[in-house]
């Protein structure tokens, strides 16, 4: 009889990264995706959750746009730099330390904004996490996310080959729009691919 399989976890020690300064793959202001879906109306002030958000201003801009935010990262200092902005400009919103394979919000969110988080992943919780991404949204909710395009082996971040995503996001449970977006370089050297699905 086999042992039981462990449950996932968030395996990388991504406190250590922060206080390293090993995160070449952060942006120093609002992606250029998240102002297109902003500017179009994909993302309008909702119940929203940010999972994996880092150091990102993204939950601040949410937050400051009338959004309900929520915020869930495994790394201390980065939920720590999240509550101090929202603090600093009086703006309310949820950040939470824990990971999120332990974690379970107490009703779903209307839209996931996802920039970093399934890339930082390793591939072999891919499945999982995109199970978790569908219980945390309620039907016809929109997840907002970034496939990021290394073109090479290894990570974080990982390639997150378009053919193994529309695999990860099958269309029995995600509908996915007629065409995709330009993708967005990100350095270095790398790009990123928008996507906004809709959970089934």
């Amino acid at each position: 009889m086999n042992p039981p399989s462990e449950p996932p976890t968030q395996a990388a020690d991504w406190e250590s990264r922060y206080r390293e300064g090993t995160t070449a793959w952060e942006r120093h202001g609002l992606h250029p995706a998240f102002l297109s879906w902003r500017e179009t109306g994909e993302l309008a002030p909702c119940r929203i959750l940010v999972p994996g958000a880092g150091r990102s201003p993204e939950p601040l801009a949410l937050a400051q746009a009338g959004f309900d935010v929520t915020v869930v990262d495994a790394a201390e200092s980065a939920v720590a730099v999240q509550k101090a902005r929202l603090k600093r400009l009086g703006v309310a919103g949820l950040v939470e330390l824990g990971d999120l394979f332990a974690w379970t919000p107490p009703a779903p969110f209307d839209a996931i904004y996802d920039q970093t988080c399934l890339c930082a992943l390793p591939p072999a919780l891919w499945p999982a996490y995109a199970g978790r991404l569908r219980d945390w949204l309620r039907p016809g909710g929109a997840l907002c996310v970034l496939f990021m395009q290394t073109e090479r082996p290894g990570g974080p971040p990982f390639h997150c080959d378009p053919a193994a995503m529309r695999q990860l996001f099958a269309d029995t449970g995600w509908i996915w729009p007629e065409a995709l977006p330009l993708l967005v370089e990100h350095s270095p050297g790398f790009a990123e691919q928008p996507v906004v699905l809709r959970r089934q």
